[in-house]
């Protein structure tokens, strides 16, 4: 571990923090009072958090929230093409972060950073520590072991370094509170894809933007079918590197009727998968009065859209969304042919 990010970290017993409970989503707690406490500019983020605008706007199956929240227009509308990315300072690496900011470590690779323009509450973002591209091949069981140390509470969330990651040459996920993320009613209907024992495969049925759904207990066969699909996209989209999607992941308490000793009782693991076509649609590029300044991620895809300039977040109709979300979307055809591919290796057994 290199100097400058040793002298980041924070230990339990600076945070004032009982062994007894030393638990993931207690030192999260703990790191966001340490930080409003010594960096000005997260509290001023928490507080603007506390007064977003929230207003629903119905899609007959699906109900997204817009979220008007201008602290976001900076990621919003960052430029990460390979030669701007190349001219500026990474804004990860432990020597350009504020002076104020520390940090949690999680085991040897990864650091937990408060994030100081929060979408969610206790929004963070796990950084690696290597300078090192954005990308999610042979780390998702990182992700599973996250999910699981954050759970119930948290949400995970990865970006593809082409379609929403605003740092991708360097590797992070981001995690927050998933009370507030519309997930339950929102992707409730849908079809199956995959049943095998330990996991299911669904897709959405009528969700603006196609979604892949894994529901697991196994979260080896889970890893294997993620790589699976990253794979058939792939080659799908005829893409060189890795396809682009975003990714939601979070890990819950099984019922308590499952298998297993119930004294530690088995997780179940929520995966959303969306496949993508585009970074952002063009009403993103447009003119005004028709631009609508709106750059999709994982969170707008689960439903809550963020709208930094107000006057775009009260003029946006149903119509605009559907446009959105159908833009940067993997199209139907391609998204139905992904599905058989998935169907056509159900007897698939590399785990």
């Amino acid at each position: 571990m290199s100097r400058a990010w040793e002298e980041r970290l924070l230990r339990d017993e600076e945070l004032a923090l009982p062994a007894a409970d030393a638990t993931w989503r207690a030192r999260v707690d703990a790191l966001f009072r340490e930080q409003c406490a010594r960096w000005p500019a997260l509290a001023r983020g928490l507080e603007a958090l506390a007064r977003v605008l929230i207003r629903e706007v119905s899609l007959g199956s699906a109900t997204l929230l817009l979220q008007h929240n201008p602290l976001r227009l900076t990621s919003t509308t960052a430029i990460v093409d390979e030669e701007a990315v190349q001219q500026r300072p990474c804004f990860l690496c432990p020597e350009h972060l504020p002076v104020e900011e520390r940090g949690l470590a999680y085991g040897h690779e990864y650091v937990i950073l408060c994030n100081p323009y929060p979408i969610l509450e206790q929004h963070v973002t796990i950084v690696h520590r290597a300078h090192t591209p954005q990308a999610l091949g042979g780390r998702f069981d990182v992700l599973l072991d996250m999910a699981a140390a954050l759970s119930p509470d948290f949400f995970l969330l990865y970006n593809g370094p082409k379609c929403g990651a605003s740092a991708p040459d360097h590797l992070h996920f981001q995690a927050a509170v998933r009370a507030r993320l519309p997930i339950g009613r929102n992707f409730a209907e849908r079809q199956l894809v995959v049943s095998e024992p330990g996991i299911t495969i669904s897709h959405t049925v009528s969700y603006p933007a196609p979604t892949l759904i894994y529901r697991a207990t196994d979260r080896q066969r889970l890893s294997a079918w993620i790589a699976e699909t990253l794979s058939a996209l792939a080659n799908l989209t005829d893409s060189p590197g890795e396809p682009m999607l975003n990714l939601i992941l979070f890990a819950e308490a099984a019922p308590a009727n499952a298998p297993g000793d119930q004294r530690h009782p088995p997780l179940v693991w929520t995966v959303l998968l969306f496949p993508r076509a585009r970074h952002r649609p063009s009403c993103f590029f447009a003119e005004e009065p028709k631009r609508l300044l709106i750059s999709p991620a994982a969170i707008d895809l689960a439903g809550l859209v963020v709208v930094p300039i107000r006057e775009h977040f009260e003029r946006i109709t149903a119509e605009d969304l559907r446009g959105i979300f159908s833009e940067v979307a993997l199209s139907l055809e391609r998204f139905d042919e992904l599905v058989a591919q998935l169907r056509a290796h159900r007897n698939f057994t590399q785990i």
